[in-house]
């Protein structure tokens, strides 16, 4: 999923699992942005700063790539 709003459109047509369907547009968003707040793998394509990085690949309002969320940096080395 290259953007949260692909990952809602995706979760609100495929999902749950036995009952698609049955989530409404804002619970798909409500997982997608859960999805994405968590920490993962450095992105592949870091040019040398995390704010950089977001400019180059994830500006858009919806990422939250850059930001702190539960007291980590997402997009830093774990």
């Amino acid at each position: 999923m290259g953007s949260i709003k692909n990952a809602a459109e995706f979760i609100h047509a495929n999902m749950p699992f036995g009952a698609v369907g049955t989530l409404t547009p804002q619970q798909a968003w409500d997982v997608a942005a859960y999805i994405d707040s968590h920490n993962r793998p450095q992105d592949p394509r870091f040019v040398g700063s995390i704010a950089e990085t977001r400019t180059k690949f994830h500006n858009n309002k919806f990422s939250m790539y850059g930001e702190t969320v539960n007291g980590k940096l997402l997009g830093a080395k774990p």
